[in-house]
């Protein structure tokens, strides 16, 4: 199955796609670690992608688009795959199109407040990148325990310090939820009138809502 996860920032489109992928043996695709690979492997494409950031410009949609095709040639995507992260715009999804038929586009939806709480109170540890959350979230019917390590302030895995990213402060991240709504919010209307598009409410953590979205993505 050909899937892509859609989503605002925060409300999880990362850490469900990686639980879900290998319950249905399919890859995570996430165009940002694709970007990384090619830039750190110093392949052509990678050279060109470096190129733009290096000038400060955004990396045009066909040379994205041309870095997932290679992608979703390989072996394990044969079967189908999940997209995190991508398309964003109307552009993205046209030039998607060109490259594989999505069977369904998972809307993952949460409240504006609850991702204002969720995303300010990420805690990353600055040597792995692993993420912690010192939120405790009770709003309504949602319910979002704290992810927090063994150790106040370090990293369970490596020992490395926890910091507060730039990104993930309160102001940041309402400008940053505004700007999702406004890029997105076509290309949501888009998938729903080809009537591909399943919308899915976010209101516990992955552990009570994993079972959940396998069950809307086999139509259950």
């Amino acid at each position: 199955m050909k899937l892509i996860f859609l989503g605002p920032p925060g409300v999880g489109k990362g850490t469900y796609a990686s639980r879900i992928g290998p319950l249905m043996g399919i890859p995570q695709i996430s165009t940002g670690d694709l970007v990384r690979g090619e830039i750190k492997n110093q392949t052509p494409l990678g050279e060109k992608i470096k190129e733009y950031s290096d000038k400060g410009l955004l990396v045009p949609d066909e040379v994205i688009t041309e870095m997932l095709k290679k992608r979703l040639e390989e072996d394990d995507a044969q079967k189908g795959f999940i997209l995190d992260g991508f398309p964003r715009t109307l552009n993205q999804a046209g030039l998607l199109e060109n490259v594989a038929e999505i069977d369904q586009v998972i809307n993952l939806n949460l409240a504006d407040n609850v991702l204002v709480q969720k995303i300010s109170a990420r805690r990353i540890c600055r040597n792995c990148g692993d993420i912690y959350n010192i939120a405790d979230i009770h709003e309504g019917d949602i319910h979002m325990p704290p992810v927090l390590p063994k150790k106040e302030g370090a990293c369970d895995r490596c020992g490395g310090p926890l910091y507060h990213r730039d990104d993930d402060k309160e102001g940041v991240v309402r400008e940053r939820l505004l700007v999702y709504k406004k890029e997105t919010q076509p290309l949501i209307d888009y998938y729903r009138e080809k009537g591909i598009l399943k919308d899915f409410h976010v209101n516990a953590g992955p552990k009570q809502m994993v079972p959940k979205l396998m069950e809307l993505i086999k139509g259950k």
